[in-house]
Formats: structure tokens, sequence, C-alpha cells
């Protein structure tokens, strides 16, 4: 017998004040080693007095900005030199790098004050009895436990601006696809010159330089400014064309009337270009120069296998789901399945191949494929949404002269409009820029899609991309010790841009069955591998890609359709993406009323399997690369549970000073006489926090955590799952930074899980809490941060009425759950 997953209708009153623990004591990171410290002490203010001299002299005027590098143990938020050395009421913080480095905008005096602070930390250890612990232990200042958190103080330089060489830049830039302009990230807008009377003579020199600066490289340079929505540093579109126009500088938005500036021939003088990139590199307003990127298909390998006329379903009078793909076309023969179109693209523009072929998968996978490798029934009802024009005619720089930031432009349009005339809110978007996804900056693209999908309420499915032919790696191995040599050599397989964007999902390549020169379900051997920032999980998911080792009979064991109807193989990225994107669809049309974006990321994640070729403990730490939290199932699986089991939801938001906690009693026939609790239970937690992406690596501004815990006989509650992805124990205390890497403190969608087939604890108490911490000088939104936690309990011999036990317990607690399908008709939120 099967049960349907239940939803609680009642989160509200779960709500209860935060339990706060007030932080951690203050740390001495050089306990009993003072002779290291006093050495760590003086370099550190030689290195603040040495950049104050620097600033000080600067031509620019003596504003600058300073990166503070906390060493590992240090990142955690308690031990950050926010509270003596680098306060706020002296020093804002601007922004970050990588993983536990701060950016600050600094002045002489400023600095020197901090150096002063420096050398009032005391130089020997200093102790103080500790009754709890029965011992001393250190008690260091604030100055010393602040000094000792920082590995070093450094002027943002150079190298820091710019990682691409002169050569390469005029190079890439000449591709008329990538618009020929640099983007230029400033730490600051230059104000408008009615406002300079507000500003300080060493601000007014700062941008003074700079845009004098800029007006010195003369006829020809274009500067535009590109308006980001949320919080993110104020980007510039610097261009070197050939022109005998003076330079023009345009910092204010462009009116939706005002006409665009004509687009002039690129100028690939390379001592031009050199001139250029070392006045932006070395002055202090400029964050980060980048070079655009070029949108590209997943790049994919099909051949003529079957010359058949595919049978498409019938349309018949019901609901089905509905997809946006986002591509170059989808072609008349599924046009029975296209409700609508989005005409940017001339006809001869248009490249039906790709867009069918997905169009396909999403309309007739099932009976191309059989339900082992596309598990939804057939039929989809499909928005296309041209707007990738053909590749290699040049056809792209036609309808975006300005490149990747007009093309996102023109995505958000057609998103928007797919939304407001056909409520879609599953779109497919299988494109990637060529640029590898960095593990310590957000990519400017991924950040415009994360835009696209928070204003209108939608998810995009991302290809994780495909390598290039040449750095394929070898099929996967049924030995592990080969596999993860194998995996060891490969180069240039990083997933690519935008695939980490943290609003949508990514998805992976997964090796059909039935090919012999493949492992079925193992990481297709062209599919690109994360993490991209090495704070959460990407990709995603994983689903069938194709094999990239065809074998005869079936090819690359993948199939869909031509633009003229007839059958075809292919393999890549592209196409496992609309087979995730297609349960989606499936789960947001059978469920009534307007699900969130949170309850369906978090259905296709908490259902997900890692395949069975990873899943042994040795292939554990490359799993999470490869294909994420794993492969989903069909949709309709995802809704019911077996009566040994129950799955609960919880849809809703956490506000500033609350917590949920949603506490229970055990399922009956899982508890022992002596209270032990046994069973399995697995947690998934998918969350919408803040951005700000002038954070670097930190960008997620809020942490919603989730624990499910057991209550002691001394009243303690105590944690009982733990994250999918962390490393075994090795009896030391996880610190912050393999919280971050391994345990997705920080992450959006996090999952915990835990075996007990002994049984725990000694009663039937437990509770699931939901909470949040605050990145420092961040608050928590006034609407607060939505979210889904979805848990499962299980017995693990699948013979124990766990369904029966649990609703019965919550029904007499008054819980209010409802089978999810229909909770719509009683509850806001799903």
């Amino acid at each position: 017998m099967v049960s349907p997953i239940q939803i609680v209708l009642n989160p509200e009153n779960f709500e209860e004040a935060r339990e706060t623990t007030g932080g951690g004591e203050r740390k001495d990171f050089f306990a009993f080693e003072d002779a290291a410290f006093r050495a760590h002490k003086a370099a550190l203010n030689a290195q603040v007095q040495g950049i104050a001299e620097t600033l000080a002299r600067q031509s620019e005027g003596d504003v600058g900005y300073v990166k503070v590098v906390l060493r590992r143990k240090a990142w955690a938020k308690s031990h950050r030199p926010l509270n003596s050395l680098f306060r706020s009421n002296r020093i804002p913080l601007v922004g970050g790098g990588d993983l536990g480095v701060m950016i600050f905008e600094a002045r002489p005096r400023t600095l020197l004050q901090i150096a002063a602070d420096i050398k009032k930390a005391e130089e020997t250890t200093r102790l103080r009895y500790d009754d709890r612990k029965g011992k001393e232990v250190p008690w260091p200042s604030p100055q010393r436990s602040e000094v000792g958190a920082i590995k070093q103080v450094e002027l943002y330089g150079p190298s820091d601006r710019r990682d691409f060489s002169v050569d390469e830049a005029v190079m890439w830039l000449a591709n008329p696809k990538t618009g020929g302009s640099y983007h230029v990230q400033l730490f600051g807008l230059p104000p408008t010159k009615a406002d300079w009377d507000l500003l300080d003579e060493g601000h007014q020199r700062l941008y003074r330089s700079f845009l004098e600066g800029l007006h010195s490289f003369g006829t020809g340079l274009t500067v535009e400014r590109r308006v980001a929505e949320g919080r993110t540093n104020p980007l510039l579109m610097v261009r070197l064309g050939r022109s005998s126009q003076p330079a023009a500088l345009r910092l204010t938005p462009l009116a939706p009337t005002e006409r665009r500036r004509e687009v002039l021939p690129f100028d690939g003088d390379v001592n031009r270009h050199d001139r250029l990139l070392h006045f932006l590199e070395h002055h202090p307003l400029v964050r980060k120069i980048e070079l655009p990127g070029i949108i590209v298909k997943s790049e994919t390998r099909t051949e003529r296998s079957r010359p058949l006329l595919a049978t498409l379903p019938i349309r018949a009078a019901r609901t089905y789901p509905r997809i946006g793909i986002i591509d170059g076309g989808v072609s008349d023969h599924l046009s029975d399945w296209v409700i609508d179109r989005w005409d940017l693209l001339a006809d001869e523009d248009k490249d039906h191949g790709h867009g069918t072929f997905i169009g396909g998968l999403a309309v007739a996978g099932g009976t191309l494929n059989t339900a082992d490798v596309c598990p939804e029934p057939d039929g989809a009802e499909i928005m296309d949404l041209a707007v990738f024009p053909t590749e290699g005619t040049g056809a792209f720089s036609t309808y975006f002269p300005d490149g990747l930031p007009q093309f996102f432009d023109e995505v958000s349009s057609a998103v928007a409009e797919a939304k407001a005339r056909h409520g879609i809110r599953v779109f497919n978007m299988s494109l990637n820029v060529l640029q590898p996804a960095s593990p310590n900056q957000y990519s400017s693209h991924a950040a415009r899609l994360d835009e696209i999908a928070e204003a209108n309420d939608i998810i995009i499915f991302l290809s994780a991309g495909n390598t290039a032919p040449q750095e394929t790696r070898l099929e996967w191995h049924a030995d592990d010790a080969q596999a993860l040599a194998a995996l060891a050599t490969a180069r240039n397989d990083g997933l690519l841009i935008p695939a980490e964007s943290v609003r949508n999902v990514s998805v992976a390549a997964l090796n059909p069955p039935g090919l012999t020169s493949s492992i079925a379900h193992a990481p297709a051997c062209y599919s690109r591998r994360g993490p991209g920032l090495r704070s959460g999980v990407k990709p995603d998911l994983a689903h069938i890609g194709g094999s990239g080792s065809p074998a005869a009979p079936i090819g690359h064991g993948l199939f869909s359709i031509l633009p003229d109807g007839n059958v075809t193989d292919g393999c890549g990225t592209s196409y496992a993406t609309p087979l995730v994107a297609k349960t989606a669809a499936v789960l947001d049309n059978i469920i009534e009323g307007d699900v969130s974006r949170e309850t369906l990321i978090a259905l296709l994640v908490h259902h997900a399997q890692v395949p069975a070729p990873l899943r042994k403990k040795a292939l554990k730490g490359v799993a999470r690369d490869l294909v994420g939290f794993g492969l989903p199932p069909a949709a309709e699986r995802m809704l019911e549970t077996d009566d040994h089991q129950i799955t609960l939801v919880i849809a809703s938001r956490i506000h500033k000073d609350q917590q949920i906690s949603f506490r229970f009693n055990w399922p009956a026939s899982l508890v022992d006489s002596e209270g032990k609790c046994r069973g399995h239970a697995k947690l998934t937690l998918v969350s919408t926090p803040p951005l700000n992406h002038k954070f670097g690596a930190e960008f997620v501004r809020v942490n919603i955590d989730a624990a499910l815990q057991q209550q002691s006989p001394d009243g303690k509650w105590k944690g009982r799952l733990e994250p999918v992805y962390l490393p075994e124990k090795k009896g030391a205390h996880a610190y912050e930074a393999e919280l971050i890497s391994h345990g997705l403190k920080w992450a959006p969608i996090k999952m915990y899980e835990k075996s007990i087939p002994r049984g725990v604890g000694q009663g039937s108490n437990w509770r699931l809490i939901i909470e949040y911490l605050t990145r420092s000088g961040e608050e928590m939104p006034r609407d607060g941060v939505p979210f889904t936690a979805i848990l499962t309990i299980s017995d693990l011999d699948g013979a124990r009425p766990v369904f029966n036990d649990l609703r019965q317990t919550l029904n007499a607690l008054g819980v209010k759950i409802s089978d999810i399908r229909t909770a719509a008709r009683i509850t806001s939120r799903v």
C-alpha cells in the first residue's frame, strides 16, 4: 500500500524565540607559542604600516582597498577581527574574495590606528581557570585573538584585478560574439558632478583620477554602465573602437526610449590595449577586469542512427506539464505541442536541431527511449523561446552587439512573457558560457540568471557543460582505483558558467543503460564536474545524457528527433537537462496551486539517489562534484511513499529573532523497550537567502540550517543526522572551513542523513529545528527567508507501520497535515 507525502499546514504554530549562544569564546590562535606570536605580530604591524605609507603617497588620493586574509581556523563569524581591529565604525567592509578574505576601504590614518591596536596585543599566553573544564585555559585579549586570526594584510593590487594577458584579451575581444568590451567592476561608482561637494578630498581625487585617466585614451574609447539588480559592484563596459570621435563616458543608465550608441569597429591595437589594462589594473577604484564570455550550446555529438519517422503522442483534453525551451528554436514538427513562440530571430538565423532534440525528449522521451531512461509520461506543452541565433554566421553580434549582457536581457524579457502568458515556471537552458566557473568568484552571468529566476518565481534548468572533444575523460571504470586515477589525470573539465547559479538547478550527464561501451548510470565521459564555488554542491543533479562512446546498434543510447521528424541519437549535458526539467514541470502540474521554488527543488533533491557506480565508500569524495545529489526518480514516485515510511514537508519562512521548532514523537514501532529509537532518517533543506555578490565566495549572507534532534534524559537536545558529504570523523571538531566545504554551511541546499539500525538515545521526544545565522553586519530580510524542509523517516526492514504511527501521533499533537497534491486548497504556501 502506498501513502501520499504529507505537508504540514500550520508551520506558523512552531515558530518560537530564537535560541542564541552569544557566539564562541575568544580563541588564542597562538596559545603557548609566544615566540611565534611575537614574530607574527611584528610582521602584521609592518604590513599595515607599509600599506598606510603607500596610500599616503598615492597619486590617485589616499583612499585604497586592503585584503584581510584569515587563517583557515578563523573563518567562523565569531573569530573574525571585526570587534577590535577592523570594527565597522572605524573602517568599512566593502566586500570579500575567496573564503576567509575580507576587503576594506582604507585610509592611512585609519590603518595607523589599527597598527596601534595590533601593538597592544599581549605577547604572552594569558590563562584563566575554567570551572566547566576544571583547568586553566587560554583567555586572550580581543587584540591578541584578532591578531592571531589574521594570516596577512595586503593592498588590493593588479594581480587581484586581472588574470589574463594582453594578447589573450585582444584575440578574444576580436570575436564579435563577445561584444568587444572589457567588463570592469568598480568598488564604487563616481557620483554625478553635482554631488561632488559631498565628497572629501580623498574620494574626489579617487574619482577624478579615474575619469580623467579614461578620457586620456582619446578617440574611440566608449564606457557604458550596466545596471544590475541586487547587491553587486558597479559594472562598466569599456571598449576600444576605431573612430575619430572623442572618448565617450556614460555612467548613467540608458533610458528605455533612448537609442543605443552605434557600436564602433573593434580596435585591435595591442599597445593601446596594454596601456588601457595597465591603467585599469593599477587604479584603486577598480575591483575586477574580466573578459566577456561567449554563449554556446552544450556541445553535442550526434549521428543519424535510425532514419525512421517518430510517432509523437497526440494531445488529449487534459492538462500537461509546461516547459520553456531557451535555445535556437523548435521545429514545426513539434508544432502540436508548441503553445507559443518568442519570435526574436529571423527564420534564416534559427538553428532548430538542438532545441528540437530537447523538445522531442520533453514530448516523446518515454516512447523513444523507454521509462528506464525517460521516466515521465509522454506529453509536454512547450513555449519556444528562440533567442540563440545560428552559430558560426556572425548573427549573434547582429542581435546582441553588446554581447552576453544584452543576450541575458533578452532571456529575461522572454521568460517574463512566458510566465505572464502561460504561467510557465520551468525553463530549460542547455547553453553555457565558454568560461569555467571559479571556486572563489561568482560570475555576473550566474548572478543575472539568479535575478531572472527570483523576479519571475521560476526555475531555469542549466546544463553543466561538455568538455572539448580532446579533453574527454576515459570511460568510467568498474574498478574504483582506476576510476579515481582517470579523474586525477583529467584536465579542463570544470563546470561551465552559468551552471553555478544558486537560484537555479544545474544538471550533469550519466550513461544510459544497454551499451557495451560504457557502464550504465556512471558519469558520462564528457560531463563537466563541480564544484563551481567551494561553498555548495554543483551540479545539483544528474540524468541520462547519452554515452560519449557510441556502440552499435543504439549509438549514444539516447534518442530524440531531428527538425524533419526523423529519429536520431545524441549525447550531451544539453540532453540530460530537459529530463530533470520535465520532472520538475510534472511536479508543478500535478500539485495543485502555486508550488514554491523551494519545494520544487527540495522534492527533486530529496528523492534523488546517487547512481550505483558511485555509491562505494571510496568514491564518496568525488560523487558530489560529478552528480550532485544524484538522479531523481519520476514525479509520481516522489509524491507517494510505502507504509513503512513517512515523508513530511514544511514550507514556510524564518523571520528575524525566530526559529522553527517542530516537535514530535518517534514512530512507536521503531522505539524499543529501553527508549532507543531506530530506523533511517533523511532531511533536505532548500532556502532562498539574500545574496551580495560584492563578497565573492561569501556572497550568501544568511545561513539557514536544519537539525533533527533527540531529547536526552537531562532535557538537552542532541543532533542525530550528519551532512551527506561530510568526510568521516577523525576525532577532531570540524572547523568552519570543513563545514563550508563539506557540510554545506552557507549553501542554500543542504541534506542530512543517518541509518540507525541498533537504536539511539533514551527517549522518543524529537524535534526538527530550523534556525539561521547572519554574516557579520548582515540583517535578516524584513519578510524573512523562505525555505522548504523535507523529512523522511523509514523502517530499515521495510515492515513496520511508520506512516500510520507518526500520522496518528501528529494528529494527537494538533499538527495539521495533508496530501501535498491538494494542500493548496487549505494553505497558502506549498
